[in-house]
């Protein structure tokens, strides 16, 4: 990325370092972050080679619309059906229900993506600082997430999702009474939390403690 004396910003979406996230394979350009935009939500994601995933699987918060533009390659949308888009070609999904994951179809394939609530101002979401924070996870340098997510996560300090992995993180590095008070705070707000939770290896050491939620 390069910044000149009047804030203009570029950024390469082939060029640019990105964070691997999920199983490493994804590689997520934040281009929002690292442009500094705050007027709607933007990201890339790479995939080195066909098959891997280039869209995570997901569905949106409530009224959020998104759109895709394959920049390289090809994508495979699966979208309730499957939607094949090459590069110049848009999707745009106005469903925020609608569960959704593509996957590439050519090695070194590139999505761009844009989202944003019509009529409301746009929010940075707590999967980002989660995003950030993921490859240090899968490395296991449990303390490292922990201080990313703490760093990173701004006005989402508090949500469930920031919330939930800080737990995991401190559950690794023996902080079990603060690890049982964040996961507490997460599943109050998030029940749906609690049966991850009890599925979660990373959780492993808080289970059968006193305070465990819902015990």
């Amino acid at each position: 990325m390069t910044e000149d004396r009047d804030g203009l910003r570029t950024l390469s979406l082939f060029d640019e370092e990105a964070v691997p996230v999920l199983d490493g394979t994804l590689q997520w350009v934040p281009v929002r972050r690292r442009l500094g935009i705050r007027a709607f939500g933007t990201n890339a994601y790479r995939a080195a080679h066909a098959g891997d995933l280039v869209v995570e699987e997901h569905v949106e918060s409530q009224g959020h619309e998104e759109l895709y533009l394959v920049v390289r390659g090809r994508a495979r949308f699966d979208l309730g059906e499957v939607v094949e888009a090459a590069a110049g070609e848009l999707v745009f999904l106005p469903d925020p229900d609608l569960r959704r994951r593509a996957v590439a179809l050519d090695d070194d394939t590139v999505v761009f993506a844009v989202g944003g609530w019509a009529g409301r101002p746009y929010q940075p979401l707590p999967w980002e600082p989660v995003f950030l924070a993921q490859e240090q996870m899968r490395r296991g340098d449990w303390a490292g997430a922990a201080e990313t997510l703490q760093r990173e996560a701004g006005e989402h300090e508090a949500s469930p999702p920031v919330l939930y992995h800080l737990a995991r993180c401190h559950a690794q590095t023996g902080e079990h009474d603060r690890a049982l008070d964040e996961l507490r705070r997460a599943v109050a707000d998030r029940p749906d939390l609690l049966a991850a939770a009890a599925e979660e290896e990373a959780l492993a050491p808080l289970r059968g403690l006193e305070g465990w939620p819902g015990g």
